[in-house]
């Protein structure tokens, strides 16, 4: 991200630039102190202009705004008149206070650049209202989804689950209510797995966070208000993401480990009506770790996770089940479209690399540990009955 700095106050500008950079590393940052300088620098990302130039009073801002820039004031003036004549143009308008403000300003600029890989699902029956948060939204780098009834919005998430990040919902909506849709939601996915913000004019607040939401923020609001909760939840969420990369995944193959299947994959199971759980066990892999050593053994492992990684469905699930057994989850399939895939992996080793698997997979089973049993079961007969095969 190419960030300018307008500000004519040289020693803050050069603090903000040294806090900002030693923080940030993605961005690369100019500085100017005037509105002249400024046209001859058209062609930067992002804005980070003051209101009090010695050239300009807001003419600054007017002209970036006419050249569809993106925008964030920092200012000393504390004039309400000024704030509401830019506030819903700008990213976001800062008062010069303290550290404090521009702390803020650091989140807000990592969270811009994150933002452009989150994508939202904004359920709003009032046309104003949704025009309002969406234009919020996408200021904030946000990609955005909308819906103007629950019933939609709820079909959209159901198709679109796996690209959504954050749902913002109203209560009061045509089909389905915001509660409604928060309830389906949370029957599938816990509060820690997916945020959702509800918005209402009533007093509903206590009613909707007991069913589900994260968080939920009263009509009418103000812009900062809007962006504090939706960034403050992303956050979180990205926090949440981060430790449970850390804690459920295996450091080596990048694969879910068993704290993930004893955690989580139960629920999924139950979910799916229909399913399958393929067991692959790779073949004579202690000869590989004592004839070649156990490095060799590790990029084996590797190799065989990113393989399969390569072949399964992206909702499929692979978790790291023993030493070099590996458990795949494969949702909406039965054991038989479950073969096609595991046969992929195995004609994608055959032809690129020199090691091989075993392989059983099930679709029966009422519990998933009596699913994986049945699969276990079939890998042990695939292995009897000579190894590199797979048994259904």
């Amino acid at each position: 991200m190419d960030i300018l700095i307008l500000e004519d106050n040289v020693s803050y500008s050069k603090f903000l630039i040294k806090y900002l950079s030693k923080n940030i590393l993605f961005a690369s940052f100019t500085t100017i102190t005037t509105f002249d300088e400024l046209k001859n620098h058209m062609d930067k990302d992002l804005y980070i202009v003051d209101y009090n130039l010695p050239d300009a009073s807001g003419e600054q801002i007017d002209y970036l705004l006419e050249n569809n820039k993106n925008v964030i004031v920092i200012s000393a003036t504390d004039d309400i008149s000024v704030k509401q004549k830019y506030n819903d143009k700008v990213i976001d308008f800062l008062i010069k206070d303290d550290l404090s403000t521009i702390e803020y300003l650091l989140r807000l600029l990592k969270r811009l650049q994150k933002n452009k890989n989150i994508t939202i699902l904004l359920i709003e029956d009032s046309t104003a209202m949704l025009n309002f948060e969406k234009n919020i939204l996408k200021k904030l780098n946000l990609n955005i989804i909308t819906a103007q009834d629950g019933d939609e919005g709820l079909r959209i998430y159901q198709e679109k689950q796996d690209e959504i990040d954050l749902l913002i919902t109203d209560i009061n909506l045509p089909g389905k209510d915001g509660i409604e849709i928060t309830k389906s939601i949370r029957h599938e996915k816990s509060i820690e797995e997916f945020p959702i913000l509800v918005i209402s004019s009533d007093k509903t607040s206590a009613r909707a966070l007991k069913k589900g939401a994260n968080d939920f923020i009263k009509k009418p609001f103000e812009k900062e208000e809007f962006i504090v909760r939706v960034n403050n939840l992303l956050e979180m969420f990205d926090s949440i993401k981060k430790y449970k990369k850390e804690v459920m995944l295996d450091p080596l193959t990048g694969a879910y480990n068993r704290m993930y299947l004893q955690t989580k994959l139960d629920n999924l199971f139950k979910i799916y009506e229909t399913k399958s759980v393929a067991m692959l066990d790779i073949d004579h892999f202690k000869k590989i770790n004592d004839t070649y050593g156990h490095q060799k053994g590790d990029e084996v492992l590797k190799t065989f996770v990113e393989v399969i990684k390569k072949t399964i469905r992206r909702g499929d699930l692979i978790i790291r089940y023993g030493g070099e057994e590996f458990l795949i989850f494969m949702p909406n399939v039965n054991k038989k479209e479950a073969f096609i895939a595991i046969a992929k992996i195995r004609a994608a080793l055959h032809k690129n690399y020199d090691f091989t698997f075993s392989a059983g997979i099930a679709d029966e089973g009422k519990t998933l540990p009596e699913m994986i049993s049945i699969a276990d079961e079939r890998l042990y007969e695939a292995k009897r009955s000579g190894r590199d095969r797979i048994v259904i």
